[in-house]
C-alpha cells in the first residue's frame, strides 16, 4: 500500500518521518492527547521512535496507515489520523485520531477525517469504515456524528486498556453513504 499526501487546502495530511520524533513525543506525552487512547502517555522520546516505526510496518504489512495532520504552509505535526485493522477481505478499516489540544474546536479533525474518507472509499474500496470511542469522549461521538457516523451501540467491557477493561460505542459510515459534499 502507498501513504498518499492529502490535502484539503486548510490541511496536509502527510506522512510521519523521523523529523517528527520530537513534535510526536511532547504530542503523545500529553496525559489530554492519550486520555481515551490505548496507549500510555510517553515518557521517553524513543516511545515517538518506536511508534513511528509500527506506523511504517502496519503500512508494509497492508494493516493500517497513520497521516501527520499539518496546518497547510506549516509542516509541523499538530495531530495524527488514520486507518487501522484493515481488513480487505471485507472491505473495511476502524480509524483512530488524535489531536494537540490547542487545536481542539476548530473544525480541524473533522476536515482531516473527510480527507481520510473519501480516500478510503474512493481509492481504498471500503464499504464500511468504523470508530470505536470511549463513552465519555463525548467530542468524539459528536465529531463522528457529524461526519455521518451511524451509532451502533454499547459494548461492555470491549477492550483492555491502561491496566482496565473499558466499555467503547461502536460507529459506522457505509460507502453507499459517502459523498463529498456531507463531509467537508
Amino acid at each position: 500500500m502507498h501513504l498518499p499526501v492529502l490535502s484539503t487546502g486548510n490541511l496536509v495530511l502527510r506522512p510521519i518521518e523521523e523529523k517528527d520524533t520530537a513534535t510526536l513525543f511532547h504530542h503523545f506525552s500529553d496525559d489530554a492527547v492519550t486520555k481515551y487512547m490505548d496507549i500510555d502517555s510517553f515518557s521517553n522520546i524513543s516511545e515517538a521512535t518506536h511508534i513511528i516505526q509500527f506506523f511504517r510496518k502496519s503500512l508494509e504489512d497492508e494493516e493500517g496507515m497513520r497521516w501527520a495532520i499539518t496546518l497547510a504552509g506549516k509542516d509541523e505535526l499538530i495531530g495524527t489520523c488514520g486507518y487501522h485493522k484493515i481488513n480487505k477481505p471485507h472491505f473495511k478499516a476502524e480509524i483512530g485520531y488524535d489531536l494537540r489540544p490547542a487545536f481542539w474546536g476548530k473544525g480541524i479533525m473533522k476536515e482531516a477525517i473527510g480527507a481520510m474518507l473519501t480516500y478510503g472509499y474512493e481509492e481504498l474500496q471500503f464499504n464500511r469504515i468504523e470508530a470505536f470511542v470511549d463513552p465519555e469522549n463525548i467530542p468524539s461521538s459528536k465529531l463522528l456524528s457529524r461526519l455521518g457516523f451511524h451509532y451502533e451501540g454499547f459494548l461492555r467491557d470491549a477492550f483492555f486498556e491502561k491496566g482496565k477493561f473499558v466499555n467503547a460505542e461502536l460507529y459506522s459510515r457505509l460507502r453507499h453513504e459517502h459523498t463529498r459534499e456531507s463531509i467537508y
